[in-house]
């Protein structure tokens, strides 16, 4: 099969398995694209070469399905008031934060994945992974604005200040920006290497820098014209990235299990071992530690921001999907995608002060009111969590 077809039969097959059974199979490419796609989709695997430079791969089932596969609500963005998802499928939403209600709903897309929000114009970003294109949607009320092609499956949205929003097509090696233009959109997609994942922005916000899993780099391009000024060689399959205020750059490296340090001029600082699948990753807003959730140790390594040095190693739940801390720098919360609890650390101390019931395949996190906001897709609600009490006092479903 084609690692596409190979991907998808490798879901289907590990959905059908019960939870603790194990399957091996045989496929003849093993490219970035099948790595990634087996990673987010938290199947475990051991891949030994063959004789004929094909893998073995040894797959054992978890309690969760693929993460992916399933059409429940999955991320969370907001802005302070209101609370946006979207489920893996048509429908987005708006949550009023004050009391958990929706307050609109809409279905705008054939199967969502993430959003990005840009405040300042009221823009909510959307990215169809299956029609292979983002659609911009009035945030007040989700009225479509407009649409546009972003081959690759894209699932990665990323907003800018001036309203532009990039988004990576790990299918097609692509970065794709759109630009705001006579109450429309401008887009241009342009090559930036294999596999690219989450991107970011730069200090400036000038600059969107792509990780590039199938080709170890960390791709810097000008928004403006979509020109690539400067690519560093970071590590084995780079993934997602983490910004500190004086613009140095840190990415999980899935591959080779370690954290990089990349200097604002896109130079390589330095390197630290991580773990297993080091994946998710965030920074606390005075720009000393470094969070690093590891998908197939089950653990969470905390650096210093500074050396690098590994302050210590903390066992979450199964399947780290979600890592984020809060924005006053205190929690960090840690979803389980293959659990039914979120974990919940003291930046400070770097100890866990507890884990609360959620429901299963929680995913992402957004921080409103001192409460935590986690999609979970498994059981398809969001759930508020109060960080102070360390209880959940509401689910919320968007049917």
């Amino acid at each position: 099969m084609s690692p596409a077809d190979a991907g998808r039969a490798l879901v289907e097959r590990f959905n059908a398995l019960e939870p603790g059974a194990r399957l091996e199979a045989l496929v003849r490419d093993y490219p970035p694209e099948l790595r990634l796609g087996l990673l987010e989709a938290g199947i475990r695997h051991s891949a030994e070469l063959t004789a004929d430079r094909g893998r073995r791969l040894a797959i054992r089932r978890g309690a969760a399905p693929a993460q992916g596969s399933v059409p429940g609500v999955h991320h969370v963005v907001t802005d302070g008031d209101s609370i946006w998802t979207c489920e893996r499928g048509e429908r987005v939403a708006r949550i009023a934060a004050a009391n958990g209600a929706p307050v609109a709903v809409a279905r705008v897309a054939r199967k969502a994945s993430h959003l990005a929000l840009e405040q300042r114009s009221g823009t909510l970003f959307v990215a169809d992974a299956h029609a292979n294109e983002v659609i911009a949607l009035r945030a007040a009320d989700l009225g479509v604005i407009a649409r546009w092609s972003a081959p690759g499956a894209p699932q990665l949205p990323l907003a800018a200040p001036d309203g532009s929003v990039c988004v990576t097509g790990s299918g097609t090696g692509t970065l794709t920006i759109a630009t705001p233009r006579r109450g429309g959109y401008s887009e241009r997609t342009i090559e930036v290497g294999a596999c690219p994942h989450d991107p970011l922005l730069d200090g400036d916000a000038v600059h969107v820098l792509v990780p590039c899993a199938g080709s170890g780099e960390l791709v810097k391009v000008r928004i403006a014209d979509g020109r690539i000024v400067g690519r560093t060689r970071v590590g084995e399959g780079p993934s997602h990235l983490a910004r500190r205020v004086d613009g140095r750059v840190y990415c999980a490296n899935s591959w080779d299990g370690t954290v990089a340090c990349v200097g604002k001029e896109g130079e390589l600082v330095a390197t630290a071992a991580s773990g297993g699948w080091a994946h998710a990753i965030d920074i606390t807003p005075d720009g000393s530690r470094v969070f690093v959730a590891n998908f197939l140790d089950d653990t969470v390594c905390v650096f210093d921001a500074d050396s690098l040095e590994r302050l210590a190693v903390l066992p979450t739940g199964p399947y780290p999907h979600g890592l984020d801390v809060s924005p006053d720098g205190r929690h960090v919360v840690v979803t389980a995608f293959g659990g039914a609890e979120v974990q919940v650390l003291d930046a400070a101390t770097r100890r866990e002060l507890g884990r609360v019931a959620v429901g299963r395949g929680s995913s992402h996190t957004a921080f409103c009111g001192g409460m935590a906001w986690v999609g979970c897709s498994v059981d398809d609600h969001v759930v508020c969590v109060d960080l102070a009490k360390l209880s959940s006092p509401k689910q919320i479903s968007i049917h």
